[in-house]
């Protein structure tokens, strides 16, 4: 027969069961009080039995009396943390922990309900060890490194003192992901979650100190220098800049948005000048991202200590690091406002950049006027500065103001600055190839109006040919070469070039789309550049529209004409 000590089980198994099934009942009828009159009294009665605390839990949570379900849930981890029943409903938990705390939900986006609400509150009523138990346990049991990685950072947020273990390791998986699958740098969450969340919660955590010894999870003991921090600036400005251009190119964001990602930047970056004591930069005040460009710059060069005439400066080695990275990001942020402007006036993304766009895009180049004899004697009497520009820009009706300038100009003196030294130049060597900068085609244009500025019509030739090259092996349609081939004509004009440049005026002209094919947005046509007697050189602003463009290349054909018929006629001998 069954022998009595299985048989004390069988039976005591027997009435748990049999007490659950009254408390269901009188749960089905709606008597409350007595569901927990019966429960109780399991629990009391069996409190090693799963079946009983589970169902005990489940009533509380059905009363919505959050406290007692919170007390119950804790005591079932703490007793039965393998059971199949309670995991399951953990794992629930957990996802619902994860979206309610602002990271992607591991399930999709469903809208959430009252049970999902209850979950929340549920858990924000556990006691800290036990959420930090429930959340390590299920990114220890989680197969998909995405989702680890998103419950570990929920528990980062909340228990800022794992900042050490947790938060390093948390970097260390995020960093080492593969990024060939996501030639799309905005599309991939990894990077998204490490820059966006993890190293900003690292950086302003109070548990990372450089120069102190941290021990890591596994044990290891390891001292953070401020060679890290710069690290995990140098691969937040690496993201942010991406995914503003990604933006920008693929129509994934606007504007504003990458604007914000500049603020984020600054904000990271005060929080790396607070761990490192770099004392000089936190009373800074005119480095800030609201500031217009000029003062921004003005704001470096005063920290730096910077010559911009003799083009050096000397530093200590903290005050050199912090303005390297200002100068980087100031640079790129600029550039990247100038170049939105010119090239993608519309904010739609590289395929309506062009003449078929809402607006046009714009391109700069150098106008020559002919001059009197009085002014070129004039001229040869005095030494001028060759790369003394003035940009002639109509405001208003034209759709730009100074501020285009000011970015422009401010991004030259950042490229100057940091040009200034070896080490500078090297290291910004270093970050534009690790990023793939000078890959960039918006790059490439704002390098290419630089020299322009700077009186390199050779160097801007060759930044326009390798452009156009490749915009010839993307199959790029028409209308997006056109700037390219109108700043060719330019360049090869002033460079005395006549058969490249009424070639290239030619291929402008057969560029043009008729303008019934598609309304668009123009400026109003511009009056002719009015040379300004204290510069130099005289730049402008074109704008891409047949209004503008068939005048100047038939300009340019025309003084080409001018110089071939004067060579022909001139006589051999003088």
């Amino acid at each position: 027969g069954t022998p009595p000590a299985a048989s004390c089980a069988m039976a005591r198994e027997g009435d748990c069961e049999w007490v659950v099934e009254r408390c269901k009942a009188c749960l089905t009828s709606s008597n409350r009080h007595g569901a927990k009159a019966w429960i109780l009294t399991a629990r009391s009665l069996f409190p090693d039995n799963f079946a009983v605390q589970y169902e005990a839990f489940s009533l509380h949570l059905c009363c919505e009396e959050l406290k007692e379900a919170a007390k119950a849930l804790a005591d079932l981890c703490s007793k039965f943390p393998r059971e199949p029943q309670l995991r399951s409903y953990i794992s629930g938990l957990v996802a619902e922990v994860v979206r309610s705390r602002g990271v992607q939900d591991l399930a999709g986006t469903a809208e959430r309900n009252k049970e999902d609400e209850l979950k929340k509150a549920l858990f924000d009523l556990l006691p800290g060890e036990t959420q930090k138990s429930i959340l390590q346990r299920a990114a220890d049991e989680s197969s998909d490194t995405l989702q680890r990685c998103r419950i570990l950072l929920v528990t980062l947020r909340l228990f800022p003192d794992t900042a050490t273990t947790i938060g390093l390791d948390l970097y260390d998986v995020l960093g080492q992901q593969p990024t060939g699958e996501y030639p799309v740098v905005a599309d991939n969450p990894y990077r998204e979650l490490l820059v966006n969340e993890v190293i900003p919660l690292l950086s302003g955590s109070r548990e990372i100190c450089i120069e102190h010894p941290i021990t890591r999870t596994s044990g290891q003991s390891v001292v953070l220098k401020t060679s890290h921090l710069c690290q995990w600036l140098e691969s937040s400005a690496s993201y942010y800049t991406a995914v503003t251009a990604q933006g920008l190119l693929h129509n994934r964001a606007h504007r504003s948005a990458g604007r914000r990602g500049w603020e984020q930047l600054h904000q990271l970056l005060m929080l790396t000048a607070e761990k490192c004591g770099w004392r000089e930069i936190l009373l800074a005040k005119q480095i800030g991202p609201h500031l217009p460009a000029k003062i921004r710059w003005l704001g470096l060069e005063k920290i730096s200590g910077y010559n911009s005439h003799l083009q050096t400066f000397e530093a200590p080695r903290n005050v050199a690091i912090a303005c390297f990275y200002i100068a980087v990001f100031l640079f790129f942020e600029m550039a990247w406002e100038y170049c939105s402007e010119m090239l993608y006036p519309t904010g739609g993304g590289e395929r309506s950049a062009s003449l078929t766009a809402t607006k046009p895009s714009w391109v700069l180049i150098e106008e020559r006027f002919a001059k009197s004899q009085t002014d070129e004697k004039s001229a040869k009497r005095r030494k001028v500065d060759e790369h003394q520009a003035f940009l002639n820009i109509h405001t208003g009706s034209r759709g730009l103001d100074q501020r285009l300038v000011e970015c422009f100009l401010a991004a030259i003196d950042c490229w100057d600055f940091l040009q200034s030294n070896s080490t500078y130049r090297g290291e910004f060597s270093r970050l534009c190839q690790q990023w793939g900068a000078f890959e960039w085609a918006w790059l490439s244009s704002f390098r290419a109006d630089m020299a322009v500025y700077k009186g390199d019509h050779s160097l801007a030739v060759q930044i326009l040919q390798h452009e156009w090259q490749r915009f010839k092996e993307e199959h790029k349609s028409k209308p997006e070469s056109l700037r390219f081939i109108l700043q060719m004509v330019n360049c090869s004009s002033l460079l005395g070039d006549v058969k490249s440049s009424c070639q290239f005026a030619s291929d402008v002209i057969g560029l043009i789309p008729d303008p019934g094919t598609k309304k668009q947005a123009s400026p109003s046509p511009s009056q002719s550049p009015t040379p300004n007697p204290n510069a130099a050189r005289q730049l402008r602003l074109l704008s891409c529209t047949m209004d503008e463009v068939l005048p100047y290349c038939i300009r340019v054909i025309i003084r080409a004409l001018k110089v071939k018929c004067c060579t022909a006629l001139k006589p051999k001998y003088v």
